[in-house]
């Protein structure tokens, strides 16, 4: 999933203060301030949605110049995170950063010798964030010591593209692969063995306190095919970030294909799991069957969720649990049962297409990013119909694969979302009117981070071929200062 592998193996924003950035829960760290953009999408229920903004609106956002731009020695495509003045962010040159949210002047570096691509989560003053080695980083977020790190699978193929979550002293995070590439990457290999889930870890330690598997049972041979092992079943890697709802006591997760076996009830799925025990509260299924790996005829279709799952007002102003698909739906569900109560097209799906890892809400309405290859898209839904209340074509034609951020409130809304042209935009909520743009060099797959009047993306996405190359981090603010 993730941006296929052709090349290389490759509580409610407006709810509970619990799961919002803007209000910190207690015992969830004693320095984070309503400004800060702490997680993955600003807030434990990963809404990419500040609020909060007021100095950038509709009326200003044309005024956006670079602040300041700091260089890498790779791609940049992790949603940066800022906290008390400092901008946290990773690197395809293998390395995790610390700039000075005012100049863009580093304070540390951290060497992870494989591509930091997830955001990063403060807590208490250490930073998380993952790799494409399948390890998971505890630092000092002063200093960038390191304080402990583990992998989050043992099998080889294990990469950590979701973001960690952190609450109360737990790290939760999604379990993914690269193993659909292994039968270009490895001679005679024996696949599928993989299974994708989301863990518990010991923010102080590391140490495992509980797992759920997508795939409940290990794969065991299930044939042979022109001298290859075929093992199953396999697959249901998690490369979304989860969204976290303490006062539900609910994970929410999304899920992404199979590999091989037998059709899987987890697979292509969004997912509620207690935070206590990692147990399935339930789980809705929204593409079966869906086996696919690298090279395989007649399999697919390789719809992967890998949108976080978002919280919204429903019918009624009943809460509701949604998320965005390869397919290019985008599904509601109720967050009691996991019935469907709507779901809605966006636009054309495909194995490199359809909603990538472009979601957000503001709490009312969802948001969604299109990515196919024939032209982008950047869609506003009504969350108690799933009416598209506008749809908004990318002018260069190109997909938007990452995340995307609303900010404001009322009539003040805007949606930042960027393209693999190179392009990051800033929309008019009311209507999808593009009212400022920048070309930034290098494809934007990164998601946006708005805090304090300043927008801070990364520049460059060159896996799979899909977009530029690039080094950037970009500070915007009005007028450069």
């Amino acid at each position: 999933m993730r941006i296929r592998v052709a090349l290389i193996i490759l509580a409610v924003v407006t709810g509970s203060s619990s799961a919002t950035g803007g209000q910190k829960p207690k015992g969830a760290g004693s320095n984070i301030k309503s400004a800060n953009w702490s997680n993955y999408g600003h807030d434990i229920s990963g809404s990419h949605y500040n609020p909060d903004e007021t100095v950038i609106t509709p009326a200003t956002v044309s005024r956006l110049k670079p602040k300041w731009v700091f260089e890498t020695e790779g791609d940049v495509s992790s949603e940066p995170t800022v906290v008390n003045g400092v901008v946290y962010f990773g690197s395809w040159d293998g390395k995790e950063y610390a700039v000075d949210a005012a100049t863009g002047k580093k304070i540390w570096e951290f060497d992870c010798n494989s591509p930091s691509r997830s955001g990063a989560a403060y807590d208490d003053g250490v930073l998380y964030f993952g790799d494409l080695a399948g390890r998971l980083y505890a630092v000092d977020a002063k200093t960038g010591a390191l304080k402990w790190k583990t992998r989050v699978d043992q099998h080889r193929d294990t990469v950590a593209t979701s973001s960690p979550m952190v609450y109360r002293g737990r790290i939760y995070m999604g379990v993914a692969s690269h193993e659909e590439g292994a039968n270009l990457k490895y001679k005679d290999y024996a696949c599928c063995t993989f299974r994708g889930g989301v863990i518990a870890l010991d923010a102080r330690t590391g140490k495992q306190i509980w797992r759920f598997y997508t795939i409940p049972e290990e794969a065991t041979k299930i044939s042979e095919e022109n001298g290859r092992t075929i093992m199953g079943p396999s697959g249901g890697a998690v490369w979304a970030t989860v969204s976290l709802d303490p006062a539900a006591g609910r994970v929410y997760t999304s899920t992404g294909n199979q590999y091989t076996g037998s059709p899987s009830k987890y697979t292509d799925s969004i997912i509620a799991l207690e935070m206590e025990t990692g147990k399935v509260v339930w789980a809705y299924q929204a593409t079966s069957p869906d086996a696919f790996v690298i090279g395989c005829r007649n399999c697919g279709p390789d719809y992967d969720f890998g949108t976080i799952p978002l919280s919204f007002k429903g019918p009624g102003g009943k809460r509701l649990i949604g998320a965005g698909q390869k397919s290019g739906w985008f599904h509601a569900v109720d967050p009691a049962t996991g019935a469907k109560v709507w779901s809605t097209e966006i636009g054309p799906g495909s194995a490199l297409g359809g909603i990538e890892f472009g979601n957000a809400s503001d709490g009312e309405r969802a948001y969604a990013a299109l990515a196919h290859r024939s032209g982008g898209a950047v869609a506003c839904l009504d969350g108690a119909t799933g009416k598209i209340l506008w749809k908004t074509m990318t002018p260069d034609k190109k997909p938007n694969y990452g995340p995307i951020t609303v900010t404001g409130r009322g009539d003040n809304r805007l949606v930042f979302a960027g393209s693999t042209a190179g392009f990051i935009r800033g929309y008019d909520a009311r209507d999808g009117k593009i009212l400022w743009e920048f070309d930034t060099g290098g494809a934007v797959a990164g998601g946006p981070t708005v805090v304090n009047g300043v927008l801070y993306v990364g520049s460059g996405y060159e896996f799979l071929r899909v977009g530029k190359k690039n080094n950037k981090l970009y500070a915007f603010s009005l007028d450069g200062k």
